[in-house]
């Protein structure tokens, strides 16, 4: 026993009957028995059912929003896998568009480039065939030219005129002759 309780067990308090630490009076405890027993048993039969009632249902709120809380984070993973899914669905025919119009460029440009070709072909065969026409225009004026002066050197040197027909005859036929020995030795 503890060195302090020994002091107070000694001493008597209320006419010598020795210091009593706990008085327990036994009509008071079995009333407090009956009375834990009653409420026990009232709380058992009409309490209990509804607290177990209040928990159980509490306990089904939460199982059944957690199956709910389950469900809609499947359904949320599957809402974003289809949202991939067609993202990439996006991407893929956003890539085939931009590639569609790439070859149509690229189509396009080279078909503006061959027109643009063909019309400086045909720009250059013109010029040529123009060309050609204004150098055959020159020649000609230059061998009329060439023919008038030789008449009139010829006739100087003849001193008698000849017809204006003939001379034009005689002249013709030379040129041409003159001509035939160019083309001749320009083919060998």
């Amino acid at each position: 026993m503890p060195q302090f309780l020994i002091p107070l067990l000694a001493s008597g308090e209320g006419g010598g009957k020795g210091f009593q630490l706990i008085d327990v009076q036994w009509e008071s405890v079995i009333w407090l028995w009956i009375i834990f027993a009653c409420l026990f048993f009232i709380l058992r039969w009409m309490a209990w059912p509804m607290i177990t009632g209040a928990v159980e249902r509490r306990e089904d709120y939460i199982a059944e929003s957690l199956k709910k809380a389950e469900e809609v984070q499947r359904a949320a993973s599957e809402i974003a896998a289809r949202q991939e899914a067609l993202l990439a669905e996006a991407n893929a025919k956003a890539k085939s568009v931009l590639d569609e119009a790439r070859e149509q460029s690229e189509t396009y440009r080279k078909r503006e480039l061959e027109k643009a070709r063909a019309e400086a072909d045909s720009f250059l065969e013109r010029a040529k065939k123009e060309i050609s026409l204004e150098e055959n225009r020159a020649r000609d004026a230059l061998r009329r030219e060439v023919v008038d002066l030789t008449l009139e050197v010829s006739s100087r040197v003849l001193e008698r005129t000849v017809s204006a027909d003939d001379d034009r005859r005689l002249a013709e036929k030379l040129v041409g002759e003159v001509q035939a020995r160019r083309m001749g030795a320009a083919r060998n």
